[in-house]
């Protein structure tokens, strides 16, 4: 059964939205796909139910994971459900006529790959291994490789995705849940732990470790390796670095290891043709950025690299979205050594339908080369457990459950082998089923097909390369790579093969690193990082070096990677000076890129001098966009100083003022380039003042530079030239923003003055906000006493009375002053949120305790819905949505966004219209009701006394990063952290119903219920 595009106008469409099935041909028909496409209905019911994920073997059978417990299970003492079903065509009319139950009593099994002759299997709290080693179709081999897998989640949160990498390990996501497995066939092994983060085992030792990348339920590899994850929010994210490369160096304050290739939350649009039934129309707990018109349940993702769609299509990933019945596809464009994308057809969908009953949530290339997407079809995709107790019994999460669609999309007319009509017919002993080319390729057959335009045939081909362990094909494997007409694809798994088997010579490698193709390039400096790391003399440091050099950024990123892990440089044929140089090289050609930057500096630990001098030379070359490289050196150059005794701290300090004295002589004088000084010293500053090196009241960066009388005179002049910046209203806002955040390392006489001219209604509350933390930071500002006085304090717009509290909290001699400033009724005790006031309420003066206490005078919960209970007449007033929105900007936009507007630290509201009044009402008066996970408060104290909240944005082992009021975000070294603790409060105030009148509430509310 056959779908051309264009289809049904949306008059026609939008008739489809019904509350009863589709038929097959009817499902056929609701769907929208992409100009210059065809849609067809590969398989459907009988054949398949449930369908969550598909696999074939070399002989073209399709294997069909149907998580038909899904999503609750059968129900107590019933067994269960679960089925990997093996479907075929016996005839070699194309049609599917025949179905196998190759295993039955799964749980709730959701991934599946080929391996052996069998099949590995998710299927949390296990991993399976399947094989029918009778041939009647059913599996008679049931192994259990790895279990314990997390089930305390919701059946959407398992492992999932077994997916074979280039580095022949099977890569699995962990569904954003932690486990502690075990291998029952080598119990010496242990127990694994396994964070919240991805796995990878050996298909054959059953080795398995935490890996990269925190997927929900979607995994791809693009045809060079690099991984792709998804979670319900991030339809497509980019694993870019390892924790290992910044382990290695504990001073780098860097935590990301992922980048968002396509834009997360509210900025993930898309477009589809059926009503709005996402969960967070319902639900107040998944109010965390704006659902309807976006991603909510992104998954099943996968890359275009061949096969029956038009040319057109390569750099694609196709994104299912069940939870709004479509598919999007975006394109990937390089982005340094990661990638951006974008949706590929604004406005319209790759595959969506108006049927709300259509739920795709898989996606992969076919033996023939099409697109295949797997439809679950279900009434409701959403778990029950995400929704409030009085909505789960007004939906049926059992139907559709017998029910279930596997599409295929190809080009229009399709070139494909083999022809479906979606029929459901008997299996016929006429004709005999199609052949893959597999069946008797043997092993130069399989390495043929490396070349293939097909992702499947070159996936398949890879895989029986890798199950196959006779050394005599080694030699096979050294010719395919050798010749050049292959295609970088086939070259790049040659390699990796031929690793895998250690039967890659270091003179093939050093060849490859130098090799036409970038991708080959970047793939051989992966490999010779391993063997640089192993510490073994070697050659491969000369070839390495060179391409830190190379024109492309994916090379000169992998190859600085590799640089640093040499343990003896010199035994492996890398000179040191060369080595900074390259590095140097690499920095300050994308020095504006964040992954570029963290991959030299992780590469140069404890040698952040050697760095910086290199830099300098490269910097005669005139490269703009270098002010984040010198920030970063400064800060990395102090927290490198030694601390080890008082001759290692002398000669490191002496070290610190000789490059500060070097680069504010190179950057004063004629030519110079006064931002990089700026940046340097900013960054300096910052890392100085995080060791405590600021005396006799002045700031640690004055400190520092008082070694030198001409140092001193320098550093004077560039913060004279930075308080002119900032004094000047027609300088580009960047630029006063650097000039604010140095002169914050002056001090008051210096810079007090133009620093308090900022913090004014005239000012931009970016400025105004970066101006507060540099003055509190200023040394003899007394800025406490300044922010607070009474009229000021009425002046500030919400996003700088947060700055203020954020400043005053963060220091102990500030927070008495503001603990004062309550008691003398100057601050509401309201205007000071609850989760914000436990450096007070907690201070270790027992008597400043006392005071914050009593000034404060918290309200339980039980008086918090007592207040509730007495606003609940608001819900009764007449209300004006318009004037409700100018509450929303005034109260509400630090820290929450609606239709775009605000800021993203709590949730988001845009998807909060169609939640009961009464639950909207309950979370602005009563905050902490509930508190979701992802919106948990932490409080750090760092060791030179600042005090900070916001939520945990990122951690890795050696920095964590808050994120609070306004979006802000605080990276801080976890060797600076003296205390981290989670807060059992919200980061939204108590109390927020004494900032506006009952009518602006009822006014609130109307516009948050987008009336």
């Amino acid at each position: 059964m056959l779908l051309f595009a264009p289809l049904l106008p949306a008059a026609d469409t939008s008739a489809m939205t019904t509350a009863k099935p589709l038929s097959p041909a009817q499902a056929l028909a609701s769907l929208q796909v992409e100009h210059g496409l065809r849609v067809e209905l590969a398989v459907a019911e009988p054949l398949t139910a449930s369908p969550s994920a598909v696999a074939w073997d070399e002989r073209g059978r399709m294997f069909v994971a149907e998580n038909r417990g899904y999503p609750v299970g059968p129900g107590t003492n019933k067994p269960p459900v679960g089925i990997i079903a093996m479907l075929e065509d016996t005839n070699g009319d194309g049609t599917y006529d025949k179905r196998t139950e190759f295993a039955t009593g799964l749980t709730f099994p959701n991934g599946l790959m080929c391996w052996r002759g069998g099949l590995i299997v998710t299927c949390a709290p296990d991993i399976f291994y399947l094989k029918d080693t009778d041939g009647d179709g059913k599996a008679d081999v049931r192994r259990v490789l790895f279990t314990s897998f997390g089930t305390i989640g919701t059946t959407q949160l398992r492992v999932s995705h077994p997916t074979l990498g280039l580095d022949g390990y099977v890569h699995v996501t962990s569904g954003l849940v932690a486990s502690k497995v075990t291998c029952p066939e080598h119990p010496e092994r242990g127990t694994i732990d396994l964070p919240r983060g991805d796995a990878r085992f050996h298909p054959d030792t059953l080795e398995i470790e935490p890996w990269p990348g925190v997927g929900q339920f979607g995994l791809a590899f693009d045809d060079f390796g690099r991984k792709f994850v998804c979670a319900n929010r991030n339809p497509l994210q980019h694993v870019v670095l390892h924790p290992r490369y910044l382990k290695r160096n504990p001073h780098l304050a860097f935590s990301d290891t992922v980048q968002d290739v396509a834009p997360p939350g509210d900025a993930a649009k898309v477009w589809p043709l059926s009503a709005d039934h996402t969960t967070a129309a319902f639900i107040p707990s998944l109010m965390s950025t704006p659902h309807a018109g976006t991603f909510t349940s992104a998954c099943g993702i996968s890359l275009w690299r061949g096969g029956a769609l038009p040319a057109g299509f390569a750099n694609s990933a196709f994104i299912c979205e069940p939870a709004q019945n479509l598919v999007q596809r975006q394109v990937l464009t390089p982005d340094g050594p990661t990638f951006k994308s974008a949706p590929a057809t604004p406005g319209r969908e790759f595959l969506a339908s108006a049927d709300t009953w259509f739920r795709p949530v898989f996606s992969a290339t076919g033996p023939d080369g099409a697109l295949y997407i797997c439809d679950m079809y279900r009434k409701v995709i959403d778990h029950p457990q995400y929704l409030p107790e009085h909505i789960r019994g007004t939906l049926d999460y059992e139907a559709g459950k017998t029910m279930g669609r596997i599409y295929r999309v190809t080009a229009n007319p399709r070139a494909g082998k083999f022809v479906f009509d979606g029929s459901v017919r008997s299996a016929s002993s006429k004709g005999t089923p199609k052949k893959t080319g597999f069946e008797k390729g043997g092993f130069a057959g399989w390495t043929l097909k490396l070349n293939s335009n097909n992702a499947w045939e070159r996936d398949t081909a890879f895989r029986l390369l890798a199950e196959d362990g006779n050394p005599a094909n080694m030699q096979w494997l050294k010719v395919v790579f050798e010749t050049k007409q292959n295609s970088p694809a086939a070259r790049v798994r040659v390699l990796r093969l031929l690793e895998a088997r250690k039967a890659l010579p270091e003179a093939m490698l050093a060849a490859a690193i130098g090799d036409s193709m970038s991708a080959v390039r970047e793939a051989a400096a992966q490999i010779a990082e391993l063997r640089l790391g192993q510490d073994q003399p070697g050659r491969l440091g000369e070839p390495l070096l060179k391409l830190t050099r190379d024109a492309d950024s994916r090379a000169r990123f992998t190859a600085t990677l590799a640089l640093g892990t040499a343990k003896t440089p010199a035994a492996q044929g890398i000179e040191v000076p060369k080595m900074f140089a390259g590095l140097a090289t690499v920095a300050t050609l994308e020095a504006g890129n964040r992954w570029t930057r963290a991959a030299v500096l992780s590469s140069s630990s404890g040698f952040a001098s050697l760095l910086l001098r290199e830099v300098e030379r490269e910097v005669d070359d005139g490269p703009k966009g270098l002010e984040p490289l010198y920030y970063e050196l400064g800060q990395l150059l102090l927290a490198e100083s030694p601390t080890t005794s008082a001759a290692a701290v002398s000669t490191g300090r002496a070290t610190v003022e000789r490059e500060l004295a070097s680069i504010l002589v190179t950057h004063s004088g004629k030519n110079a380039r006064p931002e990089l000084a700026t940046a340097f010293a900013t960054g300096l500053g910052n890392g100085a003042r995080a060791k405590g090196l600021g005396k006799d009241g002045r700031s640690a960066l004055v400190t520092l530079a008082s070694a030198n009388p001409d140092t001193a005179r320098r550093l004077g002049e560039l913060f004279a030239a930075a308080s002119k910046t900032v004094a000047t209203a027609s300088a580009p806002t960047p630029e006063r923003l650097a000039a604010v955040d140095l002169l914050a390392h002056s001090d008051a006489a210096t810079a007090g003055a133009a620093l308090q001219s900022l913090i004014a209604p005239q000012t931009p509350n970016e400025l105004q906000a970066t101006a507060v933390r540099a003055l509190s930071q200023l040394p003899g500002a007394k800025a406490g006493e300044w922010f607070v006085e009474r009229e000021r304090w009425r002046s500030y717009t919400p996003p700088v009375r947060d700055a203020v509290l954020t400043a005053m909290l963060s220091q102990p001699a500030l927070q008495l002053v503001l603990l004062e400033a309550v008691e003398k009724g100057v601050i509401q005790p309201w205007a000071v949120p609850a989760n914000r006031r436990n450096p007070l309420l907690k201070h270790r003066d027992a008597a400043v305790a006392a005071r914050a206490t009593k000034a404060f005078q918290p309200q339980g919960a039980a008086d918090r819905m007592k207040v509730y209970e007495d606003h609940k007449a608001v819900l009764a007033l007449p209300a004006n949505a318009q004037n409700g929105k100018a509450v929303f900007v005034k109260t509400c936009a630090a820290c929450h966004q609606f239709a775009g507007e605000g800021a993203r630290v709590g949730p988001e509201l845009t998807g909060v219209r169609l939640q009961p009044a009464e639950a909207i009402l309950l979370h602005i008066i009563v905050p902490d009701a509930e508190i979701y996970p992802g919106f948990t408060a932490y409080e750090a104290e760092t060791k030179d006394g600042r005090s900070l909240t916001g939520l945990l944005a990122s951690d890795t082992p050696t920095s964590v990063t808050l994120r609070a009021a306004q979006g802000v975000e605080e990276t801080l070294l976890r060797a600076n952290i003296a205390k981290l603790t989670s807060s059992s409060t919200s980061l939204m105030p108590n109390e927020l119903e004494k900032t506006m009148t009952r009518q602006e509430l009822a006014d609130l509310m109307a516009f948050l219920k987008g009336q």
